[in-house]
């Protein structure tokens, strides 16, 4: 698989869970402000089947094929100009507003933190 590109669960219709499909699609480039997060963990939530059913369209229609999902947990895996707040390679968690249903997604570094651990097994 080349680099700029990654797998994405997406639908191209409104409807029940047959509509999604693993995809090959190019892989999103962090902007300002912004980083690439290597997915690791993906938030499923009731609004996303509401939206992929199509509940919203009249109010929010959405650009299809679409990837659902905007909760992550993952890895910092490129920068966006201007970030300084992260590092390559940090784990992290956030809301990535551009589909988290993915291998990869770009999350805002507003709607990000970093992941820590204040419990010792």
């Amino acid at each position: 698989m080349p680099e700029n590109t990654m797998q994405a669960g997406r639908f191209h219709a409104y409807g029940g869970p047959e509509q999604l499909v693993l995809e090959q699609v190019p892989r999103p480039e962090p902007q300002a402000g912004e980083v690439l997060v290597r997915v690791n963990a993906a938030g499923v939530n009731p609004i996303d089947w509401k939206v992929r059913q199509g509940q919203f369209k009249e109010v929010r229609p959405l650009p299809l094929p679409f990837t659902p999902g905007s909760e992550l947990a993952g890895t910092v895996e490129l920068l966006g100009p201007g970030v300084t707040a992260f590092q390559k390679g940090q784990a992290v968690y956030g809301r990535g507003g551009k589909g988290t249903y993915a291998e990869y997604a770009v999350c805002s570094c507003r709607l990000a933190g970093p992941k820590t651990s204040q419990y010792q097994l």
